[in-house]
């Protein structure tokens, strides 16, 4: 797997040869670090910057993927232009575009119930964050990674109730579970309604780091287009090329900028 940064030249002559390139990053592990609490996550001043200098190049159109609802993911950003989509792309806004999936709409009273059922079942166990996120929710045990079985096996007894009636499926990323409305949506859909939102882009190039990206990886190298997985050499992925941390991917929004 190529580091993105040692093959910057082949790379960059594509991005000069497309009419227009589509910028997709995740946020948590690839644009900002990951950390304890999914409150402190900030995004570094320079990198806010890039983001902007990017923003405002006709050549590129640039924005976030991310679990993340997408009131925290635009709040935590906080640069006008860009794209947003939140809850793995299931409500998205942007330029041109306003979009919510209307089978996750549906589910947002199931959601809010299983949110509920979840805390009430998990609230004696200190370090573990029930998180409501609208249309998604998630179990954060990134503090008390010694109970990692015991919070897998509570979430999957409350939620599988709520699975056999169907609405909801469950994925698992980095010291995170999930209970999503199960619907053939994930990263890959939602860059797909974004080529259909900006018909002019010839290139994508979309950076992630964790489970949840992998689906928008195969989307996108499949139509021809880049796949930067964020993180250690031998993590399994399907993305064909690599950086190391956050502070790489910063590195390349510069490269980017001046290309």
């Amino acid at each position: 797997m190529p580091h993105l940064l040692h093959v910057w030249p082949a790379v960059s002559r594509r991005i000069r040869e497309a009419f227009r390139t589509l910028l997709a990053f995740d946020f948590d592990g690839t644009l900002a670090p990951i950390v304890d609490l999914p409150d402190h996550a900030l995004l570094a001043p320079e990198v806010r910057a890039t983001l902007d200098s990017l923003s405002k190049q006709g050549r590129y159109v640039t924005g976030i993927i991310s679990g993340r609802s997408l009131a925290d993911i635009r709040a935590r950003v906080d640069v006008p232009g860009l794209f947003y989509a939140g809850n793995h792309g299931l409500e998205m806004t942007g330029p041109g575009l306003d979009f919510v999936h209307p089978g996750a709409e549906k589910l947002r009273d199931t959601q809010t119930e299983l949110y509920h059922q979840l805390r009430s079942n998990l609230v004696d166990l200190p370090g573990v964050l029930v998180e409501n996120k609208g249309l998604t929710l998630s179990v954060h045990y990134r503090m008390a990674p010694e109970r990692a079985a015991e919070v897998e096996a509570r979430f999957n007894r409350t939620v599988s109730p709520f699975a056999r009636l169907g609405g909801v499926r469950t994925t698992k990323g980095k010291m995170v579970l999930e209970a999503r409305p199960d619907l053939s949506w994930g990263k890959g859909e939602a860059i797909a309604r974004l080529w259909e939102i900006y018909p002019d882009i010839s290139l994508t190039i979309c950076f992630g780091d964790d489970v949840t990206d992998e689906d928008g990886f195969a989307v996108v190298q499949a139509a021809g287009g880049i796949a930067v997985f964020v993180g250690e050499g031998r993590a399994p992925t399907q993305a064909l090329h690599r950086l190391e941390s956050p502070g790489e991917v910063a590195e390349a929004l510069r490269l980017l900028v001046s290309n």
